[in-house]
Formats: structure tokens, C-alpha cells, sequence
């Protein structure tokens, strides 16, 4: 049996859970609430003291004499740095982002977590008290040496600086000492650079990805050159590549293998038009690889009018949700594709004997896209001529096959280059940049035009055609326009140009004088020039020279140049 010693109201208890365990302290602080911790000792007298020294801790904070919060900063620094981490994350996953309205996602939790224990293992910070802005400075600037990209930097910073700023919302830190972490300059060290695909190439990428899957059956072995006094094994020879050259070749040759297995001819068939209509719905959308994944059936409308699918937005990258819209082509290919899966599946109903679906369930996925997608990506741009399949090294330093999808500048292409196409590909049509902003579902126009933008797409050498012509052989500028044909219809018609100085009144007189003297009437300008508040051709002249030397004031583009403020001047 516990003992247990009986103390007065505010002196704190004493007591044991075991004979010989050590002395247990419960007392009230200074909020009134029970606490209770060990003493880590069989000493009654020490135990008494820390006791003791517990009570006299909570009744000086009661009183004011101690400041609870500056309390709470101390006892915050003696936890490891182990402790606010795991904190922190549990505080991300239920915590509710006022601009997206939702926790953070697992991943966003794991990368932040990553951040947090590389630095602090190798800084060996293990408070609160060991957060050093200069020594994170130095270690990130260090980071550059061993590859590591401006913005993986940056993202290092910002996990830091988010943390602090919870330490301090928390009562754990007084300050963030990462409010001014310098940034990296990302324009500066960008490590990949996505290019998008032009017509063609798409269409060479769509063509070999619904043809691949078959020619792969077709594709004859080579040897892999080994060095002197290796001993043979299955890494000393590979299949060929398939290539725009060999595709016709490989096509025919796994028909010729295939050709009693029909049904497993129609499958690869169907698992190449599914790829190849998956990169259209992709460079035709504009949606995320996993937006795309998170499509089903159910959010899809194909048949009406103004076909869209409604994206989620749990399922969007800014949380904000969208109507898609999608092309008339697009829409009757996903309806070709879901009424072929849904034959599908019920032939195999019948086959197993179960019953027949009349329509795909609303949870069905639209497009299954597979784990392995980028691979996938990787081979079918080396069948379409986009990529070179090349021997290097992995990770390990061992002999492997490797994928180069660099373009002359050293652009690649990946998943979220098919969203790059898009856009460039809208701007080279001409579409404005509020519009595509719009059916890219960003928040700013300047993250449009400068990370989804593909000039080599757009057409600037005819843009530079529009300039106005400058010679330089002496020739006037008309006549230069004339001898290269860009001189416009009111010139070469030779009717006079209207000045945009002249008043209203002044160029329906203008207007007609120059109409009466195409025609041969000469007394037209002299009836029109009657009016009552014409003006004649000096002074006409004296107001081309007076607004020549002032330059345009109040009132230009009406009859009167005069209207001042609180000044009013008037023909007569």
C-alpha cells in the first residue's frame, strides 16, 4: 500500500506508488490546476524541498511577482527539439488554411518534417535556444556546392520561417529568428527548364503512344558491349528501342507473333488509344497529372451541349475547385472510351456469370492513369523522335539505360509540360492573357506568361513584320510603303488623311471638301464653309500652330481648346 502524507491546503503532498519508489509531488499552480511529477528520489528530505520550492514557484506566479508567459518560454526551451517538431506536424494536420480552407495534405506534412530534421541534424540543434539564423544562412549557402537547386533552398527557408512563426504564435518564442532569411534567386539557378511541344510533335507523340504498346512485341534483341573478361549474363543483351524508324517494322513483326492471340492484340490495341487520349486530354485541359487522376465519371458531362467536368476542390492544387470545359473532339473521344470500357465490363459480367452493369458506376475514374506514367512518357517520346534512349549510370554508379529528353537548349519535357503546351499554345493563337490565365485556374496573370510560356511557340519574327517600315536609301516613307505593300487602302486610294487634331465640326467640313473634290464638286466646300460658326482657313491655320506650341491641354478631341477650369471661351 501507497503511503501517503497529508499535508495542509496549498502546502502540496507527498507520497510513494511503491515502498521504495520514489517520493510522487502533487501540488496546485498558479492557474489552479492539479499537478503532479516525480521527485527522481528516495530521499524524503530532498523530496520535501523540491516540493517546497514547486509551491513557492506557483504562489509567487498567482501573485504577479513572476511572469507566467516569460515562465512559459523557459519551460518551452528545456523540451528537445524532437518534441516541437512532432508537435508542429500534429498542429498541420488539423490546422485549417485560411486561403486554400483545407489541412495540409500528407505530402506538404512529410516534406516539411524533412526540412525541420535535416537542418537540425546537421546544425546539431536540439532546443529551442540553438536556432541560429547566420548558422542556416551558412548551411543553405553551403547547399549550393553539392548541387542543390535555388528553390529546394528556398523551401528549406520557408519551412524554417513557418515554424517560427508557429513557435511564436504558440508562447515558444519570443520572436522568429527567420524573419529575414535571405532568398536564393531562383530566375537565376533554375535546374529544369520545360519546353512545350509544337503541333507536329504532339501529333508524333499521340501517334506512336497509341501504337507502342504492340510494337513492343515486335522488337528484336541487341547485344550490349561488355568489357574484356566479364562473365556473360542477361545485362549483356536488350531489346531495340522503339524508334519512328523500326515502329512500322516492330508493328508488323508482333502482329505476325501475335496473330493467335487476337484478343491480346485488341488489349494492347485499347491500352495505346487510352495513352494517346490521355496526353490529348492532358494538352487540351490543362490539368494537373493527379487532377486529372481524381476525374470520374460521375463529374463529367460529355453529352451536352457544353461539355465540362467539374474538378473538386479537395482535388485541386488551389483548393478553389473548377469547371473544365472541354472541346468537342475531347468530349467524343471520352465518350468513344467510356462506352468501349463499359462493353467491357459487361462481357465480363456474363463471362463470371454476374450482373450486367447498364452504366459505369459514378465513382468509376475517367481516365485510369497507372503508377508507372512517367516511364511510359519517357518511352513513347523516344518512339516519336523526341527523346534518345542512351547508356549511363544510376545512382549506385552502375551501367544503365537512361532517357535524354533534351531539346537543343537544354529544355526537357515532362508530365507538367503537357500544362506548359497548353498555354503556349493558346497564346500562339492569339487568345488573350486574362483568358488564359482563366482556363490555367491561376491567381496572378505574371505566373502565366513567365513559367507557362513557351516563346519558341509563339510567332515573334511575324510580329516583327508589323513594324512600320524605315528606309534608309532616301526614298519618302509613303512612297517606301507603297513599293513594299504595306501602305494602307486610304493612302494608296490617294484620299487625303484626316487630322486627329481637328475639332468634330471642323472634320465633317474637313470631310466633306475632300469628298466634294474627289468627285469634281468645287462648290461644295464653298456652301459648307458658310455656316454660321465656320472658321476660316488662317485661322485655322493660327489653332494648328498654337496647339503645335502648347501640345495637347484640356480639352483635346472637342471643338474648343480653351476649356480651362473655371474658364470658357467661345466661337462667336
Amino acid at each position: 500500500m501507497a503511503s501517503k502524507r497529508q499535508r495542509p491546503k496549498g502546502a502540496g503532498t507527498l507520497y510513494r506508488r511503491e515502498p521504495k519508489g520514489p517520493w510522487i509531488a502533487r501540488w496546485y499552480d498558479h492557474n489552479g490546476r492539479r499537478r503532479e511529477t516525480s521527485t527522481r528520489t528516495t530521499d524524503k528530505a530532498a523530496a520535501e524541498r523540491i516540493l517546497a520550492k514547486r509551491v513557492a514557484d506557483a504562489a509567487i506566479r498567482r501573485d504577479g511577482v513572476i511572469d507566467a508567459a516569460q515562465d512559459r518560454y523557459i519551460e518551452e526551451s528545456r523540451k528537445a527539439l524532437a518534441e516541437h517538431f512532432a508537435e508542429h506536424d500534429d498542429y498541420l494536420r488539423v490546422h485549417i488554411n485560411r486561403k486554400t480552407g483545407f489541412p495540409a495534405t500528407p505530402e506538404h506534412r512529410s516534406h516539411r518534417q524533412k526540412h525541420l530534421k535535416t537542418v537540425a541534424d546537421a546544425l546539431e540543434w536540439s532546443k529551442l535556444e540553438d536556432l541560429d539564423r547566420s548558422k542556416l544562412e551558412a548551411w543553405l549557402a553551403g547547399q549550393d556546392t553539392v548541387s542543390m537547386s535555388a528553390r529546394t533552398r528556398n523551401t528549406y527557408a520557408l519551412s524554417w520561417c513557418a515554424f517560427g512563426n508557429w513557435c511564436v504564435d504558440t508562447g515558444r518564442l519570443v520572436a522568429n529568428p527567420f524573419t529575414r532569411l535571405g532568398r536564393a534567386n531562383e530566375r537565376a539557378d533554375r535546374r529544369r527548364h520545360r519546353r512545350a511541344l509544337a503541333v507536329d510533335e504532339l501529333r508524333r507523340l499521340i501517334d506512336a503512344a497509341r501504337r507502342r504498346p504492340l510494337a513492343e512485341y515486335g522488337r528484336p534483341p541487341v547485344k550490349v558491349p561488355q568489357k574484356e573478361g566479364e562473365p556473360k549474363k542477361r545485362a549483356s543483351w536488350t531489346y531495340e528501342a522503339v524508334t519512328p524508324e523500326n515502329i512500322a517494322k516492330c508493328e508488323a513483326k508482333a502482329r505476325e507473333r501475335l496473330k493467335e492471340k487476337p484478343e491480346l492484340v485488341a488489349q494492347l490495341e485499347a491500352l495505346g488509344r487510352h495513352r494517346a487520349l490521355t496526353y490529348k486530354a492532358l494538352v487540351l485541359t490543362g490539368l494537373r497529372l493527379n487532377e486529372l487522376r481524381s476525374l470520374t465519371v460521375g463529374v463529367v458531362d460529355v453529352d451536352g451541349h457544353e461539355p465540362t467536368a467539374a474538378l473538386a476542390p479537395e482535388n485541386e492544387k488551389a483548393r478553389r475547385g473548377a469547371d473544365i470545359p472541354l472541346r468537342a473532339d475531347l468530349a467524343a473521344d471520352l465518350a468513344q472510351h467510356l462506352a468501349d470500357r463499359l462493353q467491357d465490363a459487361q462481357r465480363d459480367a456474363i463471362r463470371e456469370r454476374q450482373p450486367v452493369p447498364a452504366r459505369l458506376s459514378a465513382d468509376t475514374p475517367l481516365l485510369a492513369v497507372s503508377s508507372d506514367v512517367l516511364r511510359v512518357l519517357d518511352l513513347d517520346l523516344v518512339a516519336a523522335g523526341l527523346a534518345e534512349r542512351v547508356r549511363g549510370k544510376d545512382r549506385k554508379g552502375k551501367p544503365s539505360w537512361k532517357i535524354d529528353k533534351r531539346d537543343e537548349r537544354g529544355r526537357t519535357f515532362d508530365m507538367h509540360a503537357f500544362r506548359t503546351t497548353f498555354n503556349s499554345l493558346l497564346a500562339a493563337a492569339g487568345v488573350p492573357l486574362t483568358t488564359r490565365r482563366i482556363l490555367m485556374r491561376h491567381a496572378a496573370e505574371s505566373v502565366t506568361d513567365e513559367h507557362y510560356a513557351d516563346a519558341k511557340l509563339i510567332d515573334l519574327r511575324g510580329a516583327l513584320d508589323r513594324l512600320p517600315a524605315l528606309p534608309l536609301d532616301g526614298k519618302p516613307e509613303r512612297q517606301a510603303q507603297s513599293a513594299t505593300g504595306t501602305d494602307d487602302a486610304t493612302a494608296a486610294s490617294g484620299v487625303r488623311e484626316m487630322s486627329p487634331r481637328l475639332f468634330p465640326r471642323q472634320l465633317q467640313r474637313e470631310s466633306a471638301r475632300f469628298n466634294a473634290q474627289a468627285v469634281g464638286e468645287a462648290s461644295a466646300p464653298a456652301a459648307l464653309c458658310g455656316s454660321r460658326n465656320s472658321l476660316s482657313v488662317q485661322e485655322q491655320s493660327d489653332a494648328k500652330q498654337r496647339g503645335a506650341r502648347r501640345g495637347r491641354k484640356a480639352g483635346d478631341g472637342i471643338r474648343t481648346h480653351d476649356v480651362q477650369l473655371g474658364k470658357l471661351a467661345f466661337y462667336h
